[in-house]
């Protein structure tokens, strides 16, 4: 009976029988249980559609009939597309493909002789009868397969296999084995007619047991070992686990679970093999010694209370001896005491930090026959090694004393272990497809990274090839797979690879997909190893990114990418296949770029190398998004560019690449679709206020800001607000020295604060235009208007009964305006704001009339507070002798003897010097008199401006100036009404 589980939730059971009879059981999960269906009995006739209608066409198709050739034992196996049955004949092992789902047409693709072979090794005139099979899963789309068979007397012949997806099955071993001197003879012929059964581990582990209860366990290293139950073995199945694989064993009331390296050595039974077969434990134990022998340097700093060979000793023994062996408890416990001294020296030099490099990096004496399994099983015996290394680790309690960098080289062997693993099974896959015949980049980069290896390895390589240092020494030659990458495609274009761009892209592709088959697989081993040391995992060095993220990574990435960017760009246009082909895959080393660079500004916390990854990761991230967007414009809505933009939105959200989510924004033409990402990527701080740096709503703002779209900066909803009030505060705050964006920033925040209905804001923000004159003469003119009614809107109380403050507020409002009016008056022209020292030098030169002179008072007279008009005291005074100058009082006192009263009165209202009298002393707001009193401006314009006059001229000035000051009659000052003075006074 075989079970094997479908996608959907669903699982089949397959049952065969003796009278060549399938059986099947569907059951479909259902909630958190299993709903079985009915038994359905299918027989070898019936049922053509269906899984088992598959397997009685190809059962029915063979030459020999069923009942000749008996079906001892199925196994199924699920791949991603297909299903492969291996049935157990009379003589032979076969394999059947049929294609998912259930009821397609079911495939030979190979039958091997394995009982033929067995019985050559038994050397035997017993006839061998094939009775059980097993297949187990292995690293890649490998499996190990187990096939038993027996013979009368006591005898089991044993065969090891390993199969791929595509290949033939491989020979491993074949093993005799002698089961008599184990049981006693009644025993023996109780069970004489029991059937023997066999349950394949991942260590090449295989129980075996009869159906009668007698159980065993067999290893090249150990042989056949009695496992000792109370009750029958009904089945048995391998539970993985990456700290200790185990057994679970089904007996006929409970279930049993047997760890893998529990032994009971009191039960062992001699065992005869054919040819002897060597164990790996010793040579790789040998190897071993070799590098810890005592001429071995110690390493600088090691202190001698702590010899390093009797540590490596016991090291070794505790790892490389069976866990029930009596030999590895002494060592264990030796090692216990010693815990508080292993962790001197700290850091790489630490002696089990060096122990656990030179685990991984044991180099045999020979890889054994040249076979696509053969370094990919020293690496699997390599893995198991320095797994029970870690275990013992953990058993001693040494672990938890190791300083984080020597604890960073235990996980990180563990992982380099994994990363050159995963580039051995790409590179059996491959050959297995016949992709390996002929010399490829991906093999250049293999020899080149065994190459970088050869030199730090201690042990003598002279003998040994570039791929054999490679694969022998995972500490180095794992970072040198990726240097070797960048090495490699840099000469790509003069390569022997170059002939066209299809080919370039044919290599790049094989060693992008090893890249990607490497991170993927050293990722999961990172995950496995946080859950299996969740505490010391998050105790490790983070001074420096994780390896598998590093600078040789990243690098070795980006030469992918790059070149995969180059030739996507010269394929556009050409084979369409290929084309495709390029532009997927640099999609999926654009992500794996950017995921690399997350992953190291996760695991290192030094401020100044964050601050290096974040510049780096943000110029990949622009670059390479960028480059794709541009590749999804110039192909167009029909040449697949949409669904290439599609793809671009979904990395740059994941990476918050707001530039590029701008961009495809603007490509699909989507006003309110930056709403929608500007909600789903704010970030907040620990006190949750928006990090407007760090956020989708700052970059938004900040684009829309400098393409000029002002107003759509203003519209978005209200849900905004805050934000943009904190983002214009923090621009204005940076600003600087740059007066043309304070202007820009300063006008979208007084706009987006009466937006807001802040009137008080808004009143304080123009008041910083008015003040810092930002803009041309019409802007701050406009925002002193604004000012003074945002103001008068903002006065909190009764409106006729405003605070000193908003008064002066006010006031100081109508200074600006006043002074903006007199610029705009005197032609100063509008493209600046000048300061009220520009002009008054303006009203005071000699080309200026002496209407114009008149603007002193005005500008004078609004200032606040009014002791500033102390300080221009010489511009009033020059003023004033301007005006009584502007008047020949010589010759109007000569034509006075010749006029009535009435007529000298009228004249002398008509002269400038009253017209400016009476703007000095009676215009609303132009308050001179407390620090100019007439009396004494009389007397100054007497003394200065009539020197020289007779006594009537003196009277006629004097009178003018009277006129003008006690309101006898005031005329309108000139263009006074047009440039906005609070009021026009005239005299009662």
């Amino acid at each position: 009976m075989v079970s094997i589980i479908l996608p959907s939730q669903i699982f089949i059971i397959i049952c065969g029988t003796a009278d060549g009879r399938l059986y099947r059981v569907d059951c479909v999960a259902q909630a958190h249980a299993a709903q079985n269906q009915a038994l359905c009995v299918i027989p070898l006739q019936q049922a053509k559609t269906s899984l088992m209608g598959s397997l009685t066409n190809f059962w029915e198709s063979r030459v020999a009939s069923v009942a000749k050739n008996a079906i001892h034992a199925l196994q199924v196996i699920l791949y991603e597309k297909s299903l492969k049955i291996l049935a157990l004949t009379n003589a032979s092992l076969e394999c059947w493909q049929m294609a998912m789902p259930p009821g397609s047409t079911a495939q030979l693709l190979w039958s091997h002789p394995v009982l033929s072979i067995m019985q050559k090794q038994a050397q035997a005139t017993a006839q061998l009868s094939l009775c059980s099979l097993s297949a187990v899963s292995m690293k890649g789309s490998r499996h190990n397969v187990a096939v038993l068979a027996s013979a009368p007397g006591g005898t089991l012949a044993l065969q090891l296999l390993s199969m791929s997806q595509t290949s033939k099955p491989e020979e491993l071993s074949t093993h005799i084995l002698d089961v008599t001197k184990a049981e006693s003879t009644a025993e023996s012929a109780t069970e004489e007619r029991a059937k023997w059964r066999c349950c394949c581990g991942q260590k090449l582990q295989v129980l075996i047991w009869k159906e009668s209860g007698s159980a065993y366990r067999w290893t090249v290293e150990t042989g056949l070992v009695r496992q000792v139950l109370d009750e029958t073995v009904l089945s048995a199945t391998v539970a993985a686990n990456a700290k200790s694989p185990h057994w679970l064993i089904l007996t006929s009331s409970k279930v049993v679970q047997v760890a893998m390296d529990q032994v009971q050595p009191a039960h062992s039974v001699a065992v005869t093999a054919q040819p002897p077969a060597a164990s790996r434990r010793p040579a790789v134990s040998q190897a071993l010694s070799h590098l810890t022998g005592s001429s071995q340097a110690k390493p600088s700093g090691t202190p001698q209370a702590v010899p390093q060979d009797e540590v490596f000793q016991l090291l070794q023994t505790a790892v490389y001896t069976p866990a029930q062996d009596p030999a590895r408890q002494p060592s264990i416990q030796q090692l216990a005491r010693m815990v508080p001294r292993l962790q001197e020296p700290p850091g790489a030099a630490n002696i089990i930090a060096v122990f656990s490099a030179r685990v991984i990096d044991v180099l045999p004496k020979q890889w054994g026959r040249a076979l696509a399994a053969d370094y990919l099983q020293q690496l699997c015996d390599k893995e198991d090694f320095h797994q029970t290394f870690l275990n013992t680790l953990e058993e001693i309690d040494v672990i938890r004393v190791l300083d984080p960098d020597a604890l960073r080289v235990l996980f990180e062997s563990a992982e380099k272990l994994e990363a050159v693993s995963a580039v051995r099974e790409y590179e059996n896959e491959q050959r297995e497809d016949g992709q390996m015949e002929r010399m490829t980049l991906l093999q250049d980069v293999i020899f080149d990274a065994g190459r970088l290896c050869a030199a730090p390895v201690s042990a003598p390589v002279e003998q040994r090839s570039e791929q054999e240092i490679f694969y022998s020494c995972p500490s180095t030659s794992a970072e040198a797979f990726f240097g070797a990458v960048s090495v490699q495609l840099a000469g790509l274009e003069t390569s022997a690879y170059a002939d066209t761009a299809s080919t370039q892209l044919e290599q790049a592709l094989e060693v992008a997909q090893a890249v990607q088959n490497v991170l993927n697989k050293t990722h999961a081993r990172h995950q496995e190893l946080i859950q299996a040391y969740q505490r010391d995992m998050f105790r490790v060095s983070t001074d420096t990114p994780w390896w598998s993220a590093g600078l040789t990574v990243r690098t070795a990435l980006q030469a992918l990418a790059d070149t995969l960017a180059r030739l996507a760009q010269l394929l556009q246009g050409g084979d369409p296949a290929h084309f495709e082909k390029s532009i997927k895959w640099l999609l999926t080393m654009t992500e794996t770029v950017l995921v690399s660079f997350t992953q190291a500004m996760d695991s290192c916390q030094a401020a100044a190398t964050l601050q290096a990854l974040n510049q780096d990761y943000e110029q990949a991230r622009h670059k390479y998004l960028q480059l794709l967007l541009d590749i999804a414009q110039s192909l167009g809505e029909e040449g697949g560019g949409t669904l290439l933009v599609q793809r671009v939105e979904e990395l740059a959200d994941a990476h918050r690449a707001y530039a590029q989510l701008f961009e495809v924004c603007q490509l699909q033409g989507d006003d309110f679709k930056p709403h929608s990402i500007m909600m789903r990527h704010r970030a907040t701080t620990s006190g949750n206020h928006l990090d407007l740096e760090q956020s989708a709503v700052a970059y938004v703002f900040d684009r829309l800001f400098t393409d000029g779209e002002h107003e759509r900066l203003l519209s978005f909803p209200d849900h905004f607000k805050q934000d943009l009030t904190q983002w214009l505060q923090k621009r204005l705050a940076s600003v600087g020295s740059n007066r043309t964006r304070a202007t820009s920033l300063r006008r979208l925040t007084w706009l987006h604060e009466l937006r807001r209905k802040d009137y008080a804001a808004a009143s304080r923000t123009l008041a910083d235009v008015t003040n810092n004159n930002e803009g041309d003469s019409a802007t701050v003119h406009r925002a002193a208007c604004i000012a003074k009614l945002t103001k008068l809107a903002a006065v909190k109380g009764p409106i006729l009964m405003p605070s000193q403050e908003d008064v002066d507020y006010v006031n100081h409002a109508h200074t600006k305006i006043i002074m903006l009016q007199v610029q705009e008056a005197l032609g100063m022209g509008s493209e600046v704001v000048h300061p009220l020292s520009h002009l008054l030098t303006a009203c005071l030169s000699d080309e200026t009339p002496p209407s114009q002179v008149c603007y002193v008072f005005l500008l004078l007279g609004h200032l606040r507070p009014i002791d500033r008009q102390q300080a221009y005291r010489k511009e009033f005074q020059e003023a004033w002798l301007k005006l009584a100058a502007a008047t020949d009082w010589k010759l109007v006192a000569q034509h006075s003897q010749q006029l009535s009263d009435d007529q000298i009165s009228s004249f002398l209202r008509q002269t400038d010097l009253c017209n400016a009298a009476q703007t000095c002393y009676h215009s609303q707001d132009c308050n001179v008199r407390e620090v100019f009193p007439p009396e004494g401006v009389m007397g100054f314009v007497v003394d200065q401006a009539a020197a020289g006059l007779d006594a009537a001229a003196k009277q006629l000035m004097q009178g003018a100036f009277a006129r003008g000051v006690h309101g006898l009659y005031v005329q309108p000052l000139q263009d006074e009404a047009n440039m906005g003075s609070p009021t026009n006074m005239q005299a009662d």
